[in-house]
């Protein structure tokens, strides 16, 4: 089905500056603070509350969300201010009790998945009518932002390898590699397109390239990370921090100034209970693109995606460029993937 035919737009929300607080939760408790955060901000806001709900952090207290009002004027206050960025979203209205949302999220989300569009970790609550008495009149619109893979390709490409390769290795991307294009259509162009650049680009340069293209990882983790570091400028000290949270950061281990990482499996239990080596792969690897394609010859490039997390973690840390090596990869006929992470020598204290 079509994205109108599901009661889905694509579009373009513009920069907004907002007042905000943040607070740990779950979705269900947005709606008792919408009311406590207005009446201590009505005099200087307008329109409907944003929520904003980070999916690539949360605690034991719940994920990590912030609530916002757009500003309407520069008055003195005493609130939280902030631009929100322009961003690209899929978006689809809910009509009713906040106990059916799941089923109106449900509808983008397997859009997203089917047609391999990706995502980023966060989520927008639009709170166009709060209906407390009657739910069934409440409008949520929920929002969610793109991951434009191919807008940061194109540019990493243009800035890496110039305007005219630029256009060479695109080439086929308004046909095969739109919000609406099949899964099938992107994997070819996908396909076709890391072909073109692994006969025109160095490992350097392809690593540089693709790396750049990967989802952002949480600020506010590499924030964290960065303030141990910085605390005592100890490398074993940020990594023994990682170990106690396995899912994020794996179980990384140091031999002099390089990094060694294992990728664990996306779906763990799923993993073990597998009984082929096919599906222990498709339930191992986290990149959509590759879990349902690794028989469509996609080269092993593209991995280079997956060590962009790595490099935002460790160059946002050190505040310096390292370089990533892929060791392993299930692209390249491994069972599992790994990669070593070359950190400049001055940085490591032993």
């Amino acid at each position: 089905m079509s994205l109108q035919e599901l009661g889905i737009s694509h579009k373009k929300i513009k920069k907004k500056k907002v007042a905000y607080f943040n607070f740990q939760g779950e979705i269900k408790d947005i709606h008792p603070k919408i009311e406590q955060f207005y009446e201590k901000c009505k005099d200087f806001v307008f329109g409907p509350a944003i929520a904003i709900i980070d999916y690539g952090v949360y605690s034991e207290g719940g994920k990590d969300i912030h609530l916002c009002f757009q500003l309407k004027n520069q008055k003195k206050n005493n609130l939280q201010i902030k631009f929100l960025e322009s961003i690209e979203v899929l978006s689809i209205t809910h009509q009713g009790s906040f106990d059916t949302l799941n089923k109106t999220f449900q509808i983008i989300s397997s859009y997203l998945q089917d047609h391999l569009v990706s995502g980023t970790s966060l989520l927008r609550l639009i709170y166009h009518k709060y209906n407390k008495k009657n739910p069934e009149k409440n409008q949520i619109e929920l929002q969610f932002p793109l991951h434009k893979w191919d807008d940061r390709l194109e540019k990493n490409l243009d800035k890496v390898l110039g305007k005219k390769i630029r256009n060479e290795i695109m080439k086929g991307r308004d046909e095969l590699f739109t919000i609406e294009s099949s899964c099938e259509d992107r994997i070819q162009w996908l396909k076709s397109m890391l072909d073109r650049l692994d006969k025109i680009a160095t490992d350097d340069e392809k690593y540089d390239i693709i790396s750049r293209c990967a989802h952002e990882f949480s600020q506010k983790r590499i924030d964290y990370m960065r303030r141990i570091y910085e605390k005592n400028r100890n490398i074993d000290e940020v990594l023994i921090e990682m170990r106690k949270d396995y899912t994020w950061y794996e179980n990384p281990v140091r031999k002099g100034n390089i990094v060694f990482v294992s990728k664990i499996p996306v779906n763990p239990e799923e993993y073990e209970n597998a009984k082929t080596l096919e599906d222990k792969k498709k339930h191992y690897c986290h990149c959509r693109f590759i879990n349902s394609n690794l028989d469509k010859g996609i080269s092993s490039t593209f991995c280079n995606c997956g060590t962009g997390w790595y490099r935002q973690i460790w160059e946002g840390i050190l505040g310096k460029p390292i370089r990533i090596k892929i060791l392993k990869s299930l692209l390249k006929g491994d069972e599992t993937c790994q990669v070593a992470i070359y950190l400049p020598e001055n940085k490591i204290l032993n």
